[in-house]
């Protein structure tokens, strides 16, 4: 994460999101970023002002979005990051590419470049074939009986859904 550089990972997504436009139409523009994002314009155009500011990108008022070499390389980190989760939970964990998609969104800002180069040199060992994930694929299955499988099978933690929001009960002794 950059978040020790003032990046928060909102701030991460827009360059991602900068980057990958301009890699598919050439051009990222306010409306295709609001868009994308499910955000208004107003809010596109706050964030890029502080992007601006913290020199991380160029913006032509009604026109199009730059990154600078500086945000070129976080956006080059952001998705370096995740796509090596998305592997990792596709290849190994076994995950489905919708469910990777969203978790590697979510956890590309929280992961360290520690992890990640760990995470890779993981997926370069099963790539080679010196480590089997089939064999990881059957221990996992053999576990049915793990605390969260009724989380899984619902898509969503149970003792979260479970608190009213503002009140958390209280277990009684």
């Amino acid at each position: 994460m950059h978040e020790h550089e003032g990046l928060s990972p909102t701030h991460e997504m827009y360059l991602k999101v900068i980057y990958r436009l301009r890699q598919e139409n050439e051009i990222a523009r306010v409306r295709d970023m609001a868009k994308g994002l499910g955000v208004t314009p107003g809010t596109v155009s706050a964030v890029l002002k502080k992007l601006e500011r913290a020199g991380l990108l160029l913006h032509d008022r009604y026109g199009a979005i730059k990154l600078t070499p500086a945000g070129e390389r976080v956006a080059e980190c952001v998705i370096r990051k995740f796509d090596t989760i998305r592997l990792l939970l596709t290849e190994v964990l076994g995950l489905d590419p919708e469910t990777a998609e969203v978790d590697a969104c979510t956890m590309e800002h929280a992961v360290s470049p520690a992890t990640i180069n760990r995470m890779e040199y993981l997926l370069r060992l099963v790539h080679s074939g010196r480590i089997d994930v089939r064999a990881m694929s059957r221990a996992s299955s053999a576990r049915n009986k793990a605390t969260c499988i009724d989380c899984e099978s619902l898509g969503a933690c149970q003792a979260v859904a479970a608190l009213t929001l503002g009140r958390v009960p209280h277990e009684r002794n």
